[in-house]
């Protein structure tokens, strides 16, 4: 390919492109047997390709990849859509999380869900948290950066329109009464 070429120029810009996936939806643990509980996580519209985790939300552990079944494909918009089925033990009670983590915006985006007595299901979405201190600090950046340019801006302003009034004065002109009538 030659270096302006249209084919390497979609190349370097498609390997750079990224989108956010949806929040994933997980759902209610269904048994096919007494045994088993099966659960499904659902994601769709994310670029580029995910990787999807289970986790033991009880102790933060990544459950084993060979529980779940994942089907990864690109939808009709160059977009991949994620499907992931986990099959564990029944045990009286379960917590756990599906995690799509996008490696390109470092993005994880985990949807827990819960099995038990009186818990019923509940979820839960993480995404890169920030606390609050790093926000302000960002903002009160952010604030003194405008800031700084306002004061840049009145400054030029100021010294532009000094030199401008020198250059354009030129002082008070003496007129005689000769000049005005045109008689000497």
């Amino acid at each position: 390919m030659r270096l302006g070429s249209p084919g390497l120029l979609f190349l370097l810009f498609s390997s750079l492109r990224a989108a956010n996936f949806s929040v994933p939806v997980v759902s209610t643990p269904h048994s096919a047997s007494q045994d088993e509980l099966t659960f499904t996580c659902t994601s769709i519209n994310g670029y580029p390709r995910p990787n999807v985790y289970w986790i033991n939300k009880t102790d933060n552990s990544l459950l084993d990849q060979a529980l779940q079944n994942d089907t990864v494909f690109l939808n009709t918009r160059g977009l991949y859509d994620v499907v992931s089925v986990l099959r564990i033990a029944r045990t009286p009670s379960v917590n756990i999380g599906c995690c799509i983590e996008n490696v390109l915006l470092q993005q994880n985006l985990t949807v827990g869900s819960q099995t038990g007595n009186n818990i019923g299901e509940r979820d839960k979405i993480t995404e890169n948290p920030v606390s609050t201190g790093e926000k302000n600090a960002a903002t009160w950046s952010i604030l003194a950066v405008l800031c700084l340019l306002v004061v840049v801006a009145v400054a030029i302003g100021w010294v532009c329109r000094d030199r401008c009034l020198q250059h354009s004065y030129a002082g008070a002109w003496a007129v005689s009464p000769e000049t005005l009538t045109g008689h000497v």
